[in-house]
């Protein structure tokens, strides 16, 4: 009886210390964006590279490139987030968890008989039960802080020319075609730049790949809630 008190006290206080291990990684993780994010912010102040093209007159035309980069550099920052999130497992959302216990309780047939009732279509049926699938597999996927905190370093150089750009935008009044043209240059350029890093990022894929299996769901439509 001692034995087993003695097994399952060191059993929890293993487990404990694991927990604490992993809060602290994960914390560690989020502390190396902190400074990519108050950098985004100083430009959110003045209304991103959006607002600040809309002020100027010469640049006012030219608000879809403006609009693309300032959704690429907010990417960046909720990926990397995503990334420390998940550090230890994918944590099962409102859906997977809708759908693991309705399966659980009725089987596959039965719960799909059910939310047919409620109104779900077959193809929504089935982007449910992959997409719980997916969650099951993946609920303790392990992803290496070192590699998560390269891709941070390796993101900074594209917010440090974001906040360049914003600067010379807030500066000055754009008025002669040389600098508006080389400005749309500029803009273009970091957009493709961010582009290209997406892709050639193992663990930035990876985060892209993983949030695209996360279906649209309303757990209040489908159970008859209001």
């Amino acid at each position: 009886m001692i034995k087993r008190l003695v097994f399952f006290s060191v059993l929890l206080f293993l487990l404990n210390t694991s927990s604490f291990a992993s809060e602290k990684e994960i914390s560690e993780c989020h502390a190396h964006i902190n400074p990519l994010h108050i950098e985004r912010e100083r430009v959110a102040e003045l209304d991103g590279i959006w607002g600040l093209f809309e002020k100027n007159r010469t640049l006012q035309g030219n608000s879809a490139i403006a609009i693309d980069l300032d959704k690429k550099i907010n990417s960046i920052i909720f990926h990397l987030q995503y990334l420390c999130d998940t550090l230890h497992g994918i944590p099962m959302n409102e859906i997977s968890r809708y759908v693991r216990d309705g399966i659980e309780a009725k089987g596959e047939k039965g719960f799909r008989e059910e939310l047919i009732v409620l109104g779900k279509t077959e193809a929504e049926i089935d982007i449910w039960f992959e997409f719980t699938r997916f969650s099951i597999k993946n609920k303790e996927r392990p992803l290496e802080l070192k590699s998560i905190l390269k891709s941070i370093e390796d993101s900074s150089s594209f917010i440090d020319t974001y906040v360049s750009l914003a600067q010379t935008l807030d500066r000055r009044e754009i008025e002669d075609s040389g600098q508006k043209e080389s400005l749309k240059d500029d803009v273009i350029g970091l957009s493709k730049n961010i582009e290209g890093f997406f892709k050639s990022d193992s663990y930035m894929h990876q985060a892209f790949r993983e949030n695209a299996n996360i279906p649209y769901y309303d757990i209040n439509e489908s159970s008859g809630g209001s």
